[in-house]
């Protein structure tokens, strides 16, 4: 399989100033000549290894530091 490119679109709520977002959703398209299933199967498997997506469900600290 060779990947030709991806685009990723997200969209979540804020409900408030100073609150974080919540019902965060994300789609990808991939440009391939992968068959659909190899494409969801791709899809999948990235979404179990990805560090940005595993480190919002894991929900960790951010600090300042100055």
């Amino acid at each position: 399989m060779k990947v030709e490119s991806v685009e990723v679109e997200v969209d979540g709520d804020f409900e408030a100033e100073g609150k974080p977002a919540s019902k965060i959703v994300y789609r990808a398209k991939v440009s391939t000549n992968a068959s659909q299933e190899e494409i969801r199967e791709l899809l999948r498997h990235t979404d179990t290894v990805a560090e940005i997506q595993n480190t919002l469900r894991v929900g960790t600290p951010v600090e300042l530091e100055i």
